[in-house]
């Protein structure tokens, strides 16, 4: 079989043949007119999209950005730490373990506000937003206060 195909007419065959160069539609083009395609495709290529990052929320964002930061800055550091280091004793009092009885008392006296105060709001106002008045006066909409956070 191979020595049939050997012995084969190269114009039958095809061996040896110059490539035929085609454009989308199927129809034949030259060498030259192949290349400017390629180069005009190259150069009209879409502007690179924006990167848009799924998966993580803003709060795992900011906390991996402080991780990021606080590395840096203990790169600076000596590696060696005394005992009356300011920042070392800052952080060991900060830290909340785990069945603590007296942590209530170390806990930050203000905590952040998980919501917006949206009471004072313009357009909530102008949109005709009321507390209903079957809300009690002790809850945290009349008082105008942060929600209980989770």
């Amino acid at each position: 079989m191979k020595n049939r195909f050997n012995e084969m007419d190269p114009s039958t065959s095809g061996r040896g043949a110059e490539p035929t160069y085609r454009d989308k539609k199927g129809e034949r083009i030259s060498k030259e007119e192949c290349l400017k395609l390629r180069k005009k495709v190259k150069v009209e290529e879409k502007p690179k999209e924006i990167k848009l990052e799924y998966g993580k929320g803003l709060a795992q964002k900011r906390e991996a950005e402080a991780r990021l930061q606080e590395l840096e800055s203990e790169k600076d550091k000596p590696f060696a730490r005394t005992r009356d280091d300011p920042e070392l004793d800052k952080m060991l009092r900060e830290r909340i373990r785990d069945g603590d009885p007296m942590a209530h008392l170390v806990k930050k006296k203000c905590p952040e506000l998980v919501l917006l105060n949206l009471g004072d709001n313009e357009k909530m106002k102008e949109s005709g937003f009321v507390v209903p008045q079957d809300i009690p006066d002790h809850s945290w909409l009349k008082r105008r206060l942060d929600a209980a956070p989770n």
